[in-house]
């Protein structure tokens, strides 16, 4: 998955350039895109290379190169200026509804000063490695495999079962770095089970997407409600699916590069 870095002075250009613009942004200068391309956009904030990430989708048409953002992810990013600008107390704070906040359903943990990487951690030690981990439930076998393809052809070590139960007794034996779940998943509730895993202090930071065939605007908040950290329509594009993933990935290790060695859980 092909990454493009956005690179600000500090917190208060970030801001500035998420004001001026409606959920795209210009490639940088020297990148260059393929039109409908999803890549992982990586923003690193001043000298000490602060930095977040979010899945986004070049537009190179008509002479205007740029990426363009879905709503949830647009809104993570302006979430994540305002917690700096406050942090730092150095840019007007953004609203990202007109009551200055997100839904309470939807909101969802964004990286804040305490998640990331302190200047003494290298930025290299935050890149996704190829590799990672990532286990799919999901009950249809043709999409089991089909996900599986996708995410085995951009270097994730992927495995996948058919229900919730089966992927308590597999994540017993084995580390993930990433949980595809399928919303209406057999067996156990798909939404308690990922409730559990955020009771379980050694599970808890595990990145959740959650899959549906047949999505709605309720299926949406409750996973979210629940704990989720993605919620992503059947059918989808494989590159779509890899740069959500690739993003979950990313901002799960920028949490443990800052919790340091003794942080649990992934690939270490």
């Amino acid at each position: 998955m092909r990454s493009v870095v956005f690179r600000f002075r500090d917190i208060s250009a970030l801001s500035v350039a998420l004001e001026e613009t409606r959920g795209s942004l210009p490639l940088p200068e020297g990148e260059a895109g393929v039109d409908g391309e999803w890549v992982l956009a990586i923003f690193e904030i001043g000298s000490r290379r602060r930095a977040t990430a979010a899945a986004a989708r070049c537009v190179c048409a008509a002479g205007d190169p740029h990426v363009e953002f879905e709503r949830r992810d647009w809104d993570r990013l302006q979430s994540f200026a305002v917690a700096r600008s406050e942090h730092m107390r150095a840019a007007r704070p953004l609203s990202t509804t007109s009551s200055g906040r997100l839904p309470a359903a939807l909101e969802s943990p964004i990286p804040n000063e305490s998640d990331l990487p302190p200047a003494s951690v290298p930025i290299e030690s935050t890149r996704v490695p190829l590799g990672s981990r990532v286990l799919i439930v999901d009950a249809d076998p043709v999409t089991r495999t089909d996900v599986c393809s996708m995410l085995a052809e951009i270097g994730l070590n992927v495995e996948a079962v058919a229900t919730a139960e089966d992927a308590s007794a597999r994540m017993r034996e084995v580390a993930f770095d990433a949980l595809v779940l399928d919303f209406h998943a057999k067996g156990q509730d798909p939404l308690a089970f990922v409730r559990g895993l955020r009771r379980d202090p050694l599970r808890s930071p595990l990145p959740v997407l959650f899959l549906s065939s047949h999505p709605s605007s309720r299926d949406e908040v409750e996973a979210f409600a629940s704990g989720a950290d993605d919620f992503l329509p059947k059918p989808f594009r494989a590159a779509e699916l890899g740069a959500r993933i690739y993003g979950l990935l990313r901002r799960a290790r920028l949490l443990r590069a800052n919790l340091g060695p003794g942080a649990t859980g992934g690939t270490p």
